[in-house]
Formats: C-alpha cells, structure tokens, sequence
C-alpha cells in the first residue's frame, strides 16, 4: 500500500459494497449482481471503459495527493504530521480528487441509466461494477483508490432516483 494512504482496503470494500443497499431508492437491482462473465454485454463494455479511466486517473490523483500533503507541510512539521494534516482538510485522501469525484458519479449514473434499460435480473448495482468487479478483477491500484472515499459521491433526488 502507498505509504501516503491510511486505510484500510477491505474495511472500504465492505463500506462502500454495503451502504447503497441501505438506502431505499435508486434503480431496483438484484440482491445479488450477475458476475462478470454473466452479465449483459452492455454493462461489461461499460466496465472496460471505466477501467480505462484509471489508466489516467490514479497517477494523477497519486500526483495531487502528494501536492495536498505537500502544500499542507509548514516550517518545522514533520511528513506524518503534514499527512494527518493534509487528511484533516480531504478525509477521502487521493480520492478527494475533483476529477476523481466526477468521474465516479459519471460512471454511477451510466450504470444506473442503462440498468434502467435492462429487466431486472440482468441488471447489476453500480457498487458492485464500480467497486466489486475491479476487486474481482484483481485491480488493486484501483480498488485501492476507490476505497479511500468513505462514501460514495452520489444521493437521491425527490423522485428517489440516483443523482
């Protein structure tokens, strides 16, 4: 793990898996999403593209992290003590990232827009493909980004539908 995170990645997996079945709203989905290899070819070339996303993403919001901390860092302040400084003004760390933050709620509401399209049984959460297919994957670098945000930058509007 970067030494610059301090999470910790399965306590985020479980998080942010978790906590949108807590909400009542949103697209009905299955309780429990169609694996990878099983789902509708629409969703699993969606994934393909958001994976793409990362190739760029998380060395730039390593790179904006690091600038955070540094900014962060006052005469005679140790790095540990820039870090949790750096934590106390961004708590979701590298995910803080504005680019980062769009690009999460993008991909959701993609999700949520062609599950709308979709019968329910071939649907699948958006934190399972966002989050759950990376991990399955075996996307470490990814998962371990994603996991940094304690929750996901996405709400509810009055119709109840992802927003």
């Amino acid at each position: 793990m970067d030494a610059d995170l301090l999470h910790r990645v399965d306590r985020g997996l479980d998080r942010l898996l978790g906590a949108p079945r807590d909400v009542d709203g949103g697209t009905p989905v299955p309780d429990v999403s169609p694996e990878p290899q099983d789902a509708d070819e629409a969703l699993r070339a969606l994934f393909e593209q958001y994976r793409e996303g990362y190739v760029y993403l998380h060395d730039h919001c390593l790179r904006w992290w690091r600038g955070c901390i540094a900014s962060a860092q006052q005469p005679g302040m140790s790095r540990d003590e820039a870090l949790d400084e750096a934590y106390a003004q961004r708590a979701a760390g590298p995910a803080s990232a504005p680019e980062f933050v769009w690009f999460i709620r993008h991909f959701w509401l993609r999700v949520d827009a062609l599950n709308r399209t979709l019968p329910l049984e071939r649907r699948v959460a958006p934190q399972d493909l966002l989050l759950g297919w990376l991990a399955e994957a075996g996307d470490d670098e990814s998962v371990e980004l994603a996991t940094a945000m304690p929750y996901w930058p996405i709400g509810l509007d009055d119709a109840g539908q992802w927003c």
